[in-house]
C-alpha cells in the first residue's frame, strides 16, 4: 500500500507558484525551491530527452504557466542540466509498471517511505549510491539502502492568540479543552497526522504514540475526536486550513507547517502562532526507478546537488519546507529558525512519522475517523 503524503507534495508546489505570482518570492528564490522539490515542468515528451537530463516525477500542483516558462530555461541556464517533472504521480504502482514492461521514463520520483519499501520488495528501484549521495547530508533514519530524505514538513499545532482570552494552549490536551479555551478547531479531513494529536491530548508521551495506537488505541483516539466533533471545522487541503486562519473561523488547530509559515506573513501581528511541541515531523523520499534512462550516476549526482545546506535553506525561506538536511538549520535566518521543523530543539520535541504504522492502519483508521468527524 502507498501510504505517502501525496496532497502535501501538490501543496508545495501551490505555494511557490502563489508567492511568485504575490511578487514575495524572488525568481532565483522561486527556482531554488522549485528545483530542490524537482518540480520542474514538462518541456516535451520524454522520448526525445538526452541521456543529459533528469526527468523527476512527483505529485503534481497548480505551478502551470509560471513553472514550465520560467524553469525550463532558467534551470537550464543555472546547473546546464535540464530537469523536467511529470506531475503523474509515481505510486508504486506505476513505477513497477514501467520497470516491469521495460518502458521506463522517471529518472528519480518524490515518494514515502512506505511506498519505497514496497518498491523496493518488488525490485523495482535502485539502492541509492552513497558513495554520491551523503548520508551526513539528511536527517538519520532518513538515508535507507533504497530510499534517501529530499525535505521535512510537520503537523504542527497552530492558534490565534486574540481568539483565546483564556491563553494559549500549552498541550494537545488544551485543545481539546473547550471550557478553557473555547473557539472552533480545524483538523484534517483525513486520518494522517491526527490520531498521533488525540493520543497525545490523552496522555500519552509522544515516544509511546504509535505502540498505543493499536486496534484499541485507535477507538479510543477516534473517541476522543468524537467528544470534539461539534468544535471542529475540518480542512480538506492546506489553503483551506490557511483560510480558516485568515478568516478568523478557527481559534487553534493541525494543519501543516508549511501552511503555518505562510500565515506568520499574512496575519496581523500577535494574531497567530504555531509550535512544534506534539507536532508529527515526516520526510518525503528520492528513490530511482531501476534502468532509469538518464542512468544512475546522473540521477544520484541530481539527489546530492538539491542535498546542498544553502539550496535547502533557500528552500525553506522559499516555501517553508523544512530542509532534510541538518546543516542548513545554521544558514537559515536567525528571524526564521523558530519555523524550521529540522532544528535539534523541534525535532525533539516531536512524534517521529512511522510509515509501518500507516501502511498496516491507515485504511481501517481513515473510515472511522471520517465518521468520526462528520459521519
Amino acid at each position: 500500500m502507498d501510504t505517502s503524503d501525496h496532497h502535501f507534495q501538490s501543496d508545495l508546489a501551490e505555494i511557490a507558484a502563489e508567492k511568485y505570482k504575490a511578487g514575495t518570492l524572488s525568481r532565483r528564490g522561486f527556482l531554488s525551491a522549485m528545483g530542490a522539490l524537482g518540480l520542474v515542468p514538462l518541456l516535451g515528451n520524454r522520448a526525445l530527452a538526452q541521456a543529459s537530463e533528469v526527468v523527476v516525477c512527483n505529485w503534481g500542483g497548480q505551478a502551470s504557466d509560471i513553472l514550465r516558462d520560467l524553469l525550463g530555461k532558467a534551470f537550464e541556464e543555472e546547473t546546464g542540466i535540464p530537469v523536467r517533472v511529470d506531475g503523474a504521480g509515481p505510486s508504486a504502482g506505476k513505477v513497477r509498471a514501467m520497470v516491469e514492461s521495460g518502458a521506463v521514463v522517471w529518472d528519480v520520483c518524490d515518494s514515502g517511505a512506505g511506498s519505497a519499501i514496497v518498491m523496493n520488495g518488488a525490485g523495482v528501484i535502485q539502492d541509492i549510491d552513497y558513495s554520491i549521495v551523503d548520508k551526513s547530508k539528511v536527517l538519520e533514519g532518513t538515508a535507507l539502502p533504497f530510499a534517501v530524505g529530499n525535505y521535512l514538513f510537520s503537523y504542527a499545532m497552530a492558534y490565534n492568540p486574540t481568539m483565546l482570552p483564556g491563553g494559549a494552549p500549552q498541550s494537545w490536551a488544551d485543545v481539546w479543552n473547550v471550557k478553557d479555551f473555547p473557539g472552533m478547531r480545524t483538523f484534517r479531513k483525513s486520518v494522517r497526522g491526527q490520531l498521533e494529536a488525540a493520543a497525545q491530548a490523552m496522555g500519552i508521551a509522544k515516544e509511546d504514540v504509535y505502540e498505543f495506537l493499536d486496534d484499541d488505541g485507535i477507538k479510543a483516539a477516534i473517541a476522543k475526536f468524537r467528544e470534539l466533533r461539534d468544535n471542529i471545522i475540518v480542512w480538506g487541503s492546506g489553503s483551506d486550513s490557511q483560510n480558516l486562519f485568515l478568516q478568523g473561523e478557527v481559534a487553534m488547530g493541525n494543519i501543516y507547517s508549511t501552511r503555518g509559515f505562510l500565515l506568520r506573513e499574512q496575519m496581523e501581528p500577535g494574531t497567530f502562532k504555531m509550535t512544534y511541541d506534539g507536532a508529527l515531523l515526516q520526510p518525503g523520499m528520492w528513490v530511482v526507478p531501476k534502468n532509469n534512462p538518464a542512468g544512475t550516476e546522473t540521477a544520484m549526482k541530481f539527489i546530492a546537488t538539491v542535498q546542498d545546506p544553502q539550496l535547502q535553506a533557500e528552500w525553506f525561506v522559499a516555501i517553508g519546507n523544512g530542509p532534510i538536511n541538518p546543516a542548513a538549520a545554521a544558514l537559515v535566518p536567525a528571524e526564521l529558525s523558530e519555523w524550521n521543523p529540522n532544528t535539534p530543539e523541534n525535532v525533539a520535541k516531536q512524534v517521529i512519522y512511522n510509515d509501518e504504522w500507516y501502511g498496516k492502519n491507515q485504511v481501517s483508521a481513515e473510515e472511522l475517523y471520517i465518521d468520526a468527524l462528520i459521519g
